[in-house]
């Protein structure tokens, strides 16, 4: 990447999207780079392999790139791009059907470099958490849909009490006693170690991969118009 695109990186969200509004379609990376771990995440809360998580992904990011122009900013694009994610998820899961219908048992490649990681962790830290990641993710996949996307939403990916009402469509009590019955599912004595970085993690060489097939999405959709 150039340097002006590591500038714009950095910009307002609101001056990207109406660039992006305006013709400047590649800038519509830095949005996806910037929400891939969280749509990931929510994804595969709700009982999405890793394939079929990374196709309501894409979904979704088709969805709000043509909308785009309809966006006004009420809410961050996170959360707008959550919600449209959200409603993807419970439409597929009512009304359609899995493509991949085994069981999960893919694996990210541990090797890989993560999108997001403890810069000031010891050696020792990031191995145990490594180590509990997936005896983490094994809890989680054991909880009811209910409580694992409220946990997943308010722990980490870190949404307000009333952003994750919203999002969900239940009230702001209905979320605090979920998460409290999900923490409460959890086994105590590994809530100390887990990182909620490390949760469903969404490595870099899927990050890039992401980006190539939306963006390639996107041009076939601007030709067709």
């Amino acid at each position: 990447m150039d340097d002006t695109f590591h500038i714009l990186r950095q910009t307002d969200e609101e001056e990207i999207i109406s660039k992006i509004i305006k013709g400047e379609t590649a800038l519509f990376e830095i949005l996806i780079r910037r929400n891939n771990a969280c749509l990931y995440k929510v994804a595969r809360s709700y009982g999405f392999n890793h394939h079929d998580a990374q196709d309501m992904m894409q979904e979704a990011y088709l969805t709000a790139y043509v909308q785009l122009p309809r966006f006004e900013f009420r809410a961050s694009f996170k959360t707008w791009i959550t919600k449209i994610l959200i409603h993807k998820c419970l439409y597929k899961k009512t009304y359609g059907y899995y493509k991949r219908e085994e069981p999960d048992t893919d694996i990210i490649n541990a090797n890989t470099k993560p999108m997001h990681t403890a810069n000031n962790a010891s050696p020792e830290t990031a191995m145990m958490r490594k180590e509990f990641t997936k005896v983490i993710e094994h809890h989680l996949e054991l909880l009811p849909v209910i409580y694992k996307t409220v946990f997943i939403l308010r722990e980490v990916e870190g949404f307000k009490v009333e952003e994750t009402a919203e999002l969900l469509g239940i009230s702001a009590v209905n979320v605090k006693v979920r998460l409290n019955r999900a923490k409460a599912l959890l086994q105590k004595r590994l809530e100390k170690y887990y990182s909620v970085a490390d949760v469903f993690e969404f490595n870099l060489v899927y990050c890039d991969a992401m980006v190539k097939d939306v963006l390639d999405k996107i041009n076939n959709i601007k030709k067709d118009l």
